[in-house]
């Protein structure tokens, strides 16, 4: 019997895998939000703290459907590079959080992200004329880290 949902099911395994291991880092350093975090000269345009946490998940969930359609796609003469790039803008992404908040690094994190956004800009322009979907789900993603390095920032200068 075949199920005629089972690129779907993989597509939910993604997205679920991505919020888990998210959530999963963010709650190890929860406790820095409201004693070492709560301490610190923020930029004024920091948003409420809960606003990180529906941001991510949102952000999470793009780009685990990112993730799926790059590993689904055979077609594509620079996937290689995009995968390569790919799993290591996600680990950079989940280094982030315990180096800003576990270790108080901001300037290491900061570092971080910047490496991020290039990351990011350069698999969205690998993938825009080849996995264009790829492309346009990464951009609100290389948006919002790259407000969050403007917040890391303003905290490695002020503080």
């Amino acid at each position: 019997m075949k199920i005629k949902n089972i690129p779907y099911l993989s597509l939910i395994i993604w997205i679920a895998s991505l919020i888990a291991v998210g959530g999963l880092i963010g709650s190890l350093t929860k406790p820095q939000i409201s004693t070492w975090y709560g301490t610190l000269h923020r930029a004024p345009l920091t948003p409420p703290n809960y606003v990180f946490s529906v941001a991510w998940t949102f952000l999470y969930a793009m780009i685990a459907t990112c993730g799926w359609l790059i590993w689904r796609n055979d077609s594509c003469p620079r996937l290689k590079v995009i995968k390569t790039i790919f799993v290591t803008q996600l680990i950079l992404n989940w280094t982030w959080t315990p180096v800003f908040f576990h270790y108080h690094l901001p300037n290491v994190s900061l570092l971080v992200l910047t490496a991020m956004d290039i990351l990011v800009g350069i698999i969205i322009y690998q993938a825009y004329s080849t996995i264009r979907r790829v492309a346009l789900l990464m951009i609100p993603y290389l948006l919002w880290i790259l407000f969050a390095t403007y917040l890391n920032f303003y905290i490695w200068w002020f503080n």
